[in-house]
C-alpha cells in the first residue's frame, strides 16, 4: 500500500504545473495570459468571492492601499503548517492534507486572505528577454532563489515554458509572484491580498483571523492616543498642520511625530535657537521644523526597504528609514525601525487624515555628510588627518550609507608608540585599522539590545561585537555600548546626510593591520622585538609588506648570545652589521601562509636562502603533511598575520650558515676519521657541491676506537666496499629530526642513502637512524644538513633472490636472512 501511495506522489509530481487559461495565450505564447490565484484551482467560486469583496468595499467608499512591487521585501512570518503544505503541494489541495488526519497536520480552517474585507491587485510586467534582465527572480536556467518553487514543462513543438511560484505573508498582506518564461520572453505576475482600506489585524495574529473593521479617529485624538499630542497641537498653532497635510490635494500623507517627553525636551532646549516657540516663530522656523517630520503618501513601514530614503515635506531633506531584525525568542516585534536612527516608537497608525509614527526624539534637519561632520569636530583632529592621507575621506563623502566609530584624539594616546606612528603617518596599515571601523550600513543604536549581542562586519569583513550594558538602576543614566570589550561609545547616533557617526574612547585593533612590531608585542615575542628595537631597526621592519617573518620564542631565544648582549649591552646592538644580518635572515618574500608552503630554498633579505621542509607525524597517513620546519627550526606556532604580512614563530633561532658540508667536517676534529674515509672515497666533490642538499650521518671519533682491528681492516679491504659505507651515510635529502616520529611495525619508515639504502628511522629517547641513534641534531650548511651519531651504519644485505618458502620439515630459517627483510 505504502509502495503504491509513493507511486501515486511522484506521479502527480511529475504532472503538476501551474494552471493557466489556455484560452487567454495570445500569438506570442504569453502576452494575455491571465493569471489564476491558486485557490482557484481547488475552489472555482473563490473568484467571484474575491470580486465581491473588492465591489462591497468600493461601494463603502473604501480605497485599496496604493501598492508598489519594488516594496516587496522576503520577510516571512512563521507559516501554519496548512500554508506550508498548501504552497508546497498545490496540486495535492487541502483535501488531500485533510485526508491524513490520523498524521496530525489537517487543518480546515482557512488563512485570513482568503478571508472577508480582503482587496486584491494584480500587476503584470513584461520583460524582452529573462537572460537580458540582471535582476530577475530566475535565471533562464530554472535556478530557484529566496525559497521559489519552479518548473519546466517539457519542450512542445519546438516551444520552451518554464515558470516560478513564489509566495510570501505579512500581518497584513499576503504577496504571490509568478515567473513565467515562454520562449525567451518573460512576465511576472504580481497578486497582493491585503486588507482593506479601513481594516486591519492584530500583530501577531493567528493566519485565521480575518481583517476587521479598525476605529479610525481624527489625526489629533489618534497623536494623543500614540503619546504624541503636543507636535500636532504646536504644529496646529502655528498655522502648519494643514500644510503638512497637504489639505485640499486629496495626497495621503505620513506623519512621524515625537512623543510628548522627546518634543518637550527639545522645546525646552532650543526654544530660541531654533525658533519653535509659536508666538515668536517665523515663517522658515516653523515649516523646518514641522515639515521636515511630513512625508506624502501612506508610507506602512513593514513596505518599506532598509535604508530607503523619504522625501519631507521640506524641500532638500530626507528621512532615513533603518529596520533591525529582532531574535524571535525576545517575544518583541520582529523589527525595530529607525528615522535618522531616532527610535521609531509606536508605528503605522491610521487617522482620518494620515498614517502616524511616534518618535522617541525630534528629527535635525541634515545638511553635512559624516566626512564633514568629523571635519568640524575639534576632538578629531587626528583621525581627520588619517582618513584624508589615506583617501578613506572620500567614503564617507559618498553618497552610500556608512557608519564609522569615530575615536578621538585622546583615543590615539592610548595606543603603542608603532601603531600610533603608523597611523598618524597614514602608512603601512592604517586604511585597515580606519576599515575595521566602518560599516557600509546605518548602523544606530537602537539595533542594540540591553544584555544581548549584537554582530556588525566592518569593510574588512571582520566582525564587531556590541553589546549594550542592561540598564542601571539609576533610570536618568543611559546603559553604555561597548565594541569587542574594548572600546565605548560615548556619544551615539551623530546623523549626516550619508549615514552616522559615533564617537568611541578607544581605537579598535586588529590583528590584520597591527605593525609587525605591535603584533610581536601582543604575541609575546619579546627579546626578538627587542633586538629590532635595539639595532634601530624597527621602523623598517613595519614598513615592509608582503614578507614572511619566522620569529623565533623567547624561550628559544633566551640563552641566546643575543639575548645576553640585549640584556647587559644593549647600547653595542645599534646598527650592528651582524644583528642586522641576523634579523634579516628571518624575513623571506613573499608573504607565505601554512596552506601555501611546499619544500623549497627561498631567498631572505639577508642574501642567503632558508629551506622549507614538510613532514607527517601520522604514522598510518604519511602522506598527510602536518609539520612544517625552516631550516629545521619548527614552526610551532603561524599564520598571525599583520598588515599584508605574515609571522611564524619558530622553536629556534636561524643561524646563517657560513660553510658547506665539507668544510663543516674539516672544521670539527671529532669527525676528523669520518673525514679521512670520505678523502679516501673520493668523496669530497659530492660533499662540496653547492647545487645540491644532503643529510649527512657522521659518526664521532670514538666510535670508529671503539670498533675492532678486525672491523676496520675488513671495513678497507676493498675500494668499492669503503664508498658504499661512506654513501650509506649520505641521505640526497634533507630529512631533519623534526621530521623523525616514533614508529612501529608495520608503520615503518626508511629514508635512501646515496648508495640504495633504505634506512629505518624512528625516534625512542632520541632520533635513531638504522642502528645509530643521533646525538646533535640538525647542523646547518650551506648545501644540507649534518646529524652526529653515536655508532656506524652498517648496511644490511639486499636480497637478490626470492624471498624463501616456508614448507615444513624442509627449512628452518636463520638470525641473519630476517635482517634481510625488515
Amino acid at each position: 500500500m505504502l509502495r503504491l501511495w509513493a507511486c501515486l506522489l511522484l506521479v502527480c509530481a511529475a504532472r503538476a504545473v501551474p494552471f493557466y487559461s489556455d484560452s487567454n495565450f495570445g500569438s506570442d505564447g504569453i502576452t494575455d495570459t491571465e493569471f489564476v490565484p491558486l485557490e482557484q484551482q481547488q475552489h472555482s467560486q473563490a473568484r467571484q468571492d474575491v470580486a465581491a469583496a473588492a465591489a462591497a468595499a468600493s461601494t463603502q467608499g473604501l480605497h485599496p492601499k496604493p501598492f508598489n512591487v519594488d516594496a516587496i521585501t522576503t520577510d516571512v512570518n512563521s507559516p501554519n503548517p496548512a500554508i506550508f503544505f498548501q504552497q508546497s503541494f498545490p496540486f495535492f489541495g487541502n483535501d488531500f492534507i485533510n485526508s491524513f488526519g490520523g498524521f496530525g497536520f489537517g487543518n480546515t480552517q482557512e488563512p485570513w486572505w482568503k478571508g472577508p474585507n480582503v482587496c486584491t491587485e494584480k500587476e503584470e510586467n513584461e520583460g524582452a528577454n529573462a537572460e537580458t534582465d540582471g535582476d530577475d527572480t530566475v535565471d533562464s536556467f530554472g535556478q530557484e532563489r529566496d525559497g521559489a518553487g519552479s518548473e519546466v514543462r517539457s519542450p512542445l513543438f519546438g516551444q520552451f515554458h518554464f515558470s516560478v511560484n513564489s509566495c510570501f505573508e505579512k500581518p497584513n498582506k499576503h504577496v504571490c509572484t509568478k515567473i513565467v518564461n515562454q520562449n525567451g520572453k518573460k512576465k511576472t505576475l504580481t497578486m497582493t491580498r491585503q486588507c482593506c482600506h479601513g481594516y486591519g489585524r492584530p500583530r501577531n495574529a493567528d493566519f485565521t483571523t480575518p481583517c476587521e473593521k479598525i476605529e479610525i479617529k481624527d489625526i489629533e485624538a489618534t497623536a494623543a492616543d500614540m503619546g504624541a499630542k503636543q507636535f500636532i497641537e504646536s504644529a496646529k498653532s502655528a498655522g502648519q498642520l494643514g500644510d503638512m497635510l497637504a489639505s485640499g490635494s486629496g495626497k495621503k500623507v505620513t506623519i512621524f511625530a515625537p512623543i510628548d517627553a522627546a518634543f518637550q525636551e527639545y522645546r525646552g532646549q532650543h526654544q530660541q535657537e531654533n525658533n519653535v516657540d509659536d508666538g515668536k516663530a517665523d515663517a522658515t522656523g516653523k515649516s523646518s521644523i514641522y515639515k521636515l517630520h511630513s512625508v506624502l503618501g501612506e508610507v506602512q513601514l513593514e513596505d518599506v526597504p532598509n535604508e530607503k530614503l523619504l522625501q519631507s515635506e521640506l524641500p532638500g531633506q530626507k528621512i532615513r528609514i533603518n529596520s533591525y531584525q529582532l531574535p524571535p525568542a525576545l517575544g518583541l516585534e520582529p523589527y525595530r525601525y529607525a528615522a535618522n536612527c531616532v527610535p521609531i516608537e509606536k508605528h503605522d497608525k491610521l487617522s482620518e487624515q494620515a498614517l502616524i509614527h511616534t518618535l522617541g526624539g525630534v528629527l535635525k534637519p541634515l545638511t553635512k555628510n559624516v566626512m564633514d561632520l568629523i571635519r568640524e569636530r575639534a576632538d578629531m583632529s587626528i583621525m581627520r588627518t588619517v582618513l584624508e592621507k589615506t583617501n578613506i575621506s572620500a567614503l564617507l563623502e559618498a553618497d552610500k550609507p556608512v557608519t564609522i566609530f569615530v575615536p578621538t584624539d585622546a583615543a590615539f594616546d592610548k595606543l603603542e608608540p608603532h601603531l600610533r606612528r603608523a597611523l598618524k603617518e597614514g602608512r603601512g596599515c592604517a586604511s585597515n585599522i580606519l576599515k575595521n571601523h566602518i560599516l557600509d550600513l546605518t548602523f544606530c543604536s537602537l539595533a542594540t539590545l540591553p544584555g544581548a549581542k549584537t554582530t556588525a562586519y566592518n569593510l574588512l569583513g571582520e566582525p564587531l561585537l556590541l553589546n549594550r550594558t542592561q540598564s542601571a538602576q539609576n533610570q536618568s543614566e543611559e546603559a553604555t555600548i561597548y565594541i569587542n570589550k574594548v572600546a565605548k561609545i560615548v556619544d551615539a547616533d551623530i546623523m549626516g546626510t550619508n549615514g552616522v557617526l559615533h564617537v568611541i574612547d578607544t581605537i579598535l585593533p586588529t590583528e590584520s593591520a597591527l605593525p609587525m612590531t605591535t603584533l610581536m608585542t601582543q604575541k609575546n615575542l619579546t627579546i626578538f622585538k627587542g633586538l629590532l628595537e635595539a639595532s634601530g631597526f624597527d621602523d623598517r621592519f613595519d614598513d615592509m609588506d608582503n614578507v614572511t617573518i619566522f620569529a623565533p620564542t623567547d624561550k628559544a631565544m633566551q640563552k641566546s648570545e643575543w639575548a645576553r648582549l640585549l640584556a647587559e649591552q644593549p647600547g653595542s646592538l645599534r646598527n650592528n652589521a651582524d644583528l642586522m644580518e641576523f634579523l634579516n635572515y628571518h624575513v623571506i618574500k613573499p608573504m607565505i601562509k601554512t596552506c601555501d608552503l611546499a619544500e623549497s630554498s627561498l631567498p631572505t633579505l639577508e642574501g642567503g636562502n632558508v629551506r622549507l621542509n614538510l613532514y607527517s607525524t601520522h604514522a598510518l597517513f604519511s602522506d598527510v603533511m602536518n609539520r612544517a620546519t625552516v631550516n629545521c627550526a619548527r614552526l610551532v606556532h603561524f599564520d598571525d598575520e599583520s598588515c599584508g604580512s605574515v609571522l611564524h614563530q619558530v622553536d629556534r633561532p636561524l643561524t646563517v650558515p657560513k660553510t658547506n658540508l665539507l668544510k663543516s667536517l674539516e672544521a670539527n676534529p671529532n669527525y676528523s676519521k669520518f673525514l679521512e674515509l670520505v678523502r679516501k672515497a673520493n668523496l669530497t666533490h659530492l660533499l662540496a657541491n653547492e647545487s645540491d642538499s644532503f643529510t649527512l650521518l657522521v659518526p664521532k671519533n670514538d666510535v670508529f676506537e671503539e670498533f675492532s682491528e678486525s672491523n676496520e681492516s675488513k671495513a678497507s679491504q676493498s675500494q668499492s666496499d669503503l664508498v658504499a659505507l661512506v654513501k650509506t651515510h649520505i641521505v640526497n635529502d634533507v630529512v631533519c629530526c623534526a621530521g623523525i616520529i616514533p614508529t612501529n611495525w608495520p608503520f615503518v619508515r626508511s629514508i635512501e642513502s646515496i648508495s640504495g639504502q633504505h634506512l629505518r628511522i624512528t625516534r625512542d629517547r632520541r632520533p635513531k637512524i638504522e642502528n645509530a641513534g643521533v646525538t646533535k641534531c640538525d647542523v646547518i650548511a650551506t648545501n644540507g644538513i649534518l646529524h652526529e651519531i653515536n655508532d656506524i651504519i652498517v648496511a644490511r644485505p639486499v636480497q637478490q633472490n626470492r624471498r624463501p618458502q616456508l614448507v615444513p620439515g624442509s627449512y628452518q630459517p636463520q638470525g641473519h636472512e630476517f635482517e634481510g627483510f625488515f
